[in-house]
């Protein structure tokens, strides 16, 4: 199943200022800028949306069953 969650690299704002207040690396080249420029660029981890999809693994067995199993 998944699941629509907060962007952990932009933390839901939607522009990368993860490196002191300008674009980490992997954002700027995303965007076509140079590494050594001040800049403030879209996510490129979310595309500029604050918002991912992953993977969430869906548990089929009871955890109170695999107890029980244990103690007999």
């Amino acid at each position: 199943m998944r699941k629509l969650v907060e962007c952990e690299h932009c933390h839901g704002r939607k522009v990368c200022t993860i490196s002191g207040g300008r674009s980490c690396r992997e954002c700027l080249a995303a965007a076509g800028k140079s590494l050594r420029e001040f800049a403030t660029v879209r996510c490129s981890y979310c595309g500029g949306r604050g918002k991912v999809w992953v993977e969430v693994e869906e548990d089929e067995e009871a955890p109170e069953a695999s107890e029980s199993d244990d103690e007999g």
